[in-house]
């Protein structure tokens, strides 16, 4: 668990690995968010527009991070705030890896604030989904 007097920027809290994603991951993933668009599940439709595979939903990879977080602080802290951009694509058959790296540490009367840039890299390599969180930590 984070304590904030050992924290600096440059840090990198452990990394979170999932994968490889399969269609039932995205499937379940359709059902948690009520959301069936069927470029997500069906091979069909996402070859029909051209695509490379079956997208991984941004929403997941956005979960990604907030578990990467939320297990990195455990009990010392709360996210407060995670922002993501999707800019490419992630498929089914990819192994997805969260990072973050403490950009900003903003001490304060027990606790304070951190600041981290966060992303998920693909198997190949490739950043597609990259944001900012604050956590909140207690002393």
């Amino acid at each position: 668990m984070p304590r904030i007097a050992e924290l600096a920027a440059g840090f990198e809290p452990p990394s979170l690995e999932k994968g490889p994603v399969t269609r039932q991951h995205l499937v379940e993933w359709c059902a948690a968010e009520n959301d069936y668009y069927p470029l997500h599940y069906d091979e069909r439709v996402a070859t029909a527009m051209k695509l490379p595979g079956t997208p991984v939903q941004g929403t997941y990879r956005q979960a990604l991070l907030a578990q990467m977080l939320e297990r990195w602080l455990g009990t010392s802290g709360v996210l407060r705030r995670l922002t993501a951009k999707y800019r490419g694509l992630d498929l089914e058959g990819d192994r997805l890896v969260a990072r973050a790296r403490v950009r900003d540490v903003e001490k304060r009367s027990g606790g304070g604030l951190v600041t981290l840039e966060v992303w998920v890299e693909n198997s190949r390599g490739e950043t597609n989904t990259s944001g900012e969180a604050t956590v909140e930590l207690v002393a």
